[in-house]
């Protein structure tokens, strides 16, 4: 009976323990992710605009689909710096159209500023790109964020997107 249970043990962590691994670990996002250094643009809490700039991003030599991102948030003229990282997880061919492809990951912000509108970000994101990563013209990706901010006191928190376009309906975005 023991042995039977080990193996169980040792069977489950082989099935559910491994992580699927990014098959594009090997791209580099970084300049896609950049978006030339142009603010992205969204909404906090509903009625607030927000928009985000990365200023920099780096790829973790060690982790090769998690990157190291800093860059800066602005709601209603208040600003404030942030670290964090963006770790990309999946990657789906677009059906209709054979040079495209969708990539899904998860984020983690947090804003360097404190007091009671400064926090954290989390949440997911998604890439629409050509597969060989090269621009056929001046707009040849769409990136969506989708996430919660919570204020570091704990008494603020707000649903949040940002994105490089303007999506017709946040809500009918698929994020995985």
């Amino acid at each position: 009976m023991k042995k039977y249970l080990l193996f169980l043990l040792f069977a489950s962590t082989i099935i559910f323990g491994q992580a699927k691994e990014f098959p594009l670990k090997n791209e580099d996002f970084s300049q896609i992710v950049l978006n030339k250094q142009i603010y992205f643009e969204g909404e906090i809490s509903k009625d607030s605009p927000f928009k985000l700039k990365f200023e920099n991003i780096v790829k973790n030599p060690y982790k090769p689909n998690m990157y190291f991102v800093s860059g800066l948030t602005e709601v209603e003229g208040n600003q404030a710096k942030f670290l964090g990282e963006i770790i990309f997880t999946e990657k789906y061919d677009v059906r209709d159209s054979p040079d495209k492809m969708l990539v899904f990951g998860d984020f983690n912000l947090i804003e360097n500023k404190s007091g009671e509108h400064s926090g954290i970000f989390k949440g997911k994101f998604r890439m629409q790109i050509n597969k060989d990563l090269k621009p056929l013209n001046e707009n040849f990706s769409t990136i969506t964020f989708k996430g919660k901010w919570k204020n570091y006191i704990g008494n603020l928190d707000f649903d949040v997107w940002w994105a490089n376009y303007t999506p017709t309906n946040i809500s009918k975005i698929i994020f995985k």
